[in-house]
C-alpha cells in the first residue's frame, strides 16, 4: 500500500504539548484560529461600478485551542498540565499561570508512511481562559470529558 498524502487527524497521528510535555488523556482538539480584527472593506466610489481596491485590516485578534480531556477519578483534567498540578478551581489556574511566564504549545502531526515526517504548529504564550467543571451524570454515563479554552496571541509551523 501506498504511502497516504492527505492528512490523517486522529488515531497517533496528531500529538498535543503544553510547555513541551504530551497530553496523554486528550480526547478533541479544537483550534480557532486568530480572524481579522474587522472585516474587509470594497472601496467603491460613486461614480465607479465596480470596487477599485480591497482593503483589509493587517490586523488578527487571538485565537483559540479548546482542548476536551477525559476526567480520571483522583484529578481535575488540568491537574495534567505542567504547573497546574495544584490547581483545585479556575481561580487557582489564573494564579498559577502568573507564575508560568509564557506558555508555549505545540501540535506535531505525523506524516502516515514516513517515519521522519513531521510538521509542528506551535502556539505562542498560550493563557488559559476557561476550565469547564460542568457536568451530567446518568445511568449510561461512561466517561466524563471536560473542556479547557486557552487562547493564544500568534502561531506559526516548523
Amino acid at each position: 500500500m501506498a504511502a497516504s498524502e492527505t492528512r490523517v487527524g486522529g488515531s497517533a497521528w496528531t500529538v498535543f504539548l503544553w510547555s513541551g510535555q504530551p497530553l496523554a488523556w486528550m480526547q478533541v482538539l479544537s483550534d480557532r484560529a486568530p480572524a481579522p480584527v474587522a472585516p474587509s472593506q470594497a472601496i467603491q466610489p460613486l461614480d465607479e461600478q465596480h470596487p477599485i481596491e480591497i482593503v483589509t485590516p493587517r490586523a488578527v485578534g487571538a485565537g483559540t485551542l479548546t482542548l476536551t480531556n477525559f476526567e480520571r477519578w483522583n484529578q481535575q483534567v488540568w491537574q495534567e498540565l505542567a504547573g497546574l498540578e495544584n490547581a483545585t478551581s479556575i481561580l487557582d489556574i489564573f494564579d498559577a499561570q502568573l507564575t508560568l511566564g509564557n506558555i508555549t504549545c505545540n501540535k506535531i502531526i505525523r506524516a502516515p508512511g514516513f517515519p521522519n515526517g513531521i510538521r509542528t504548529k506551535v502556539y505562542e504564550k498560550c493563557t488559559i481562559t476557561d476550565a469547564d467543571e460542568s457536568e451530567v451524570i446518568n445511568i449510561g454515563t461512561m466517561t466524563l470529558p471536560k473542556a479547557i479554552t486557552i487562547m493564544y496571541t500568534r502561531h506559526h509551523y516548523i
